[in-house]
C-alpha cells in the first residue's frame, strides 16, 4: 500500500477533505483517526449544510430507528440524496450502511434512505469477530470506486475484517457489487459497490492493515 508522505499533507487538503456525518450515533473519533492515517484532512458534519467534500462518510453504531429519526430531523436525508446525485461519493459503516437500504426490521420497522436496494433483517445470532476478506478490484465491473485521490496502486486485498452486529443487509438488486459475509451468513452483505455508492458491513476503521488497504482504494 502506497501512503502519502506526511509532508504532502497541504497538497491534498487543497484537493479533497473528507466529510464525517456526526448525528450522535457513531464512533466518529474512530473514524476520523482511521482517515487521518493516511495523512487526509477530515471535517466533522453536524449541520446537513455543512457538507461540502466530494467524499462523505455515515457512521453508524446503535439503533436504526434513532439514526433515520436524526437524519431526518435535520435535513441529513436530503442532503444525502443531492450529494449522491451530485455524482459525489458515499461510504456507510456498519448502521451507516444498513440504512441506506429501503427497510429494517429493527426497532419495529424503519424506512431507509432507499439509496440501495435492500433491506435489513434480524441475524439469528449476534455476529462479533473476525473474518476472512478477499477482494478484487476488478470484480467491481463498472462500479468503480472512482477515487479521486489515488493513493495507491493495489489491485487485490487478502486480508481479514472486524464485526459486530445483530442486523443484515440483504441486497435485492442484481445491478450491484455485493460481496456476501461468509459461508454461514451468504445471504448478507459484508460490502456493496454501486457506483459511487460503498456500503461496509464490517468496521473498517477497526480492521487493521485490510482497514487501511480498502480506504486507500477508495478515496
Amino acid at each position: 500500500m502506497r501512503v502519502k508522505d506526511p509532508k504532502e499533507s497541504l497538497k491534498w487538503v487543497l484537493i479533497m477533505v473528507v466529510n464525517i456525518l456526526d448525528i450522535g450515533s457513531g464512533n466518529v473519533k474512530s473514524i476520523q483517526n482511521w482517515i487521518e492515517r493516511l495523512h487526509v484532512p477530515t471535517k466533522i458534519i453536524t449541520k446537513a449544510t455543512e457538507i461540502d467534500s466530494k467524499f462523505l462518510i455515515l457512521p453508524g453504531v446503535g439503533s436504526a430507528g434513532f439514526y433515520m429519526q436524526n437524519l431526518k430531523k435535520g435535513g441529513f436525508d436530503k442532503a444525502i440524496k443531492e450529494h449522491i446525485y451530485n455524482n459525489n461519493s458515499i461510504l456507510g459503516i456498519c448502521l451507516g450502511f444498513q440504512i441506506m437500504g429501503s427497510f429494517s426490521e429493527e426497532d419495529g420497522g424503519v424506512e431507509g434512505l432507499g439509496i440501495l436496494d435492500g433491506r435489513v433483517k434480524k441475524l439469528e445470532f449476534s455476529h462479533t469477530g473476525w473474518e476472512k476478506f478477499q477482494f478484487k478490484k476488478q470484480d467491481l465491473g463498472e462500479h468503480k470506486f472512482n477515487s479521486k485521490l489515488k493513493l495507491t496502486k493495489k489491485q487485490n486485498i487478502d486480508g481479514r475484517v472486524f464485526f459486530n452486529h445483530e442486523y443484515g443487509f440483504i441486497s435485492d438488486s442484481k445491478d450491484v457489487f455485493s460481496k456476501s459475509i461468509s459461508d454461514d451468513l451468504k445471504k448478507y452483505s459484508s460490502m456493496v459497490v454501486k457506483n459511487n455508492i460503498i456500503g461496509m458491513q464490517f468496521h473498517p476503521e477497526k480492521s487493521q492493515q485490510t482497514g487501511l488497504e480498502l480506504l486507500s482504494m477508495v478515496l
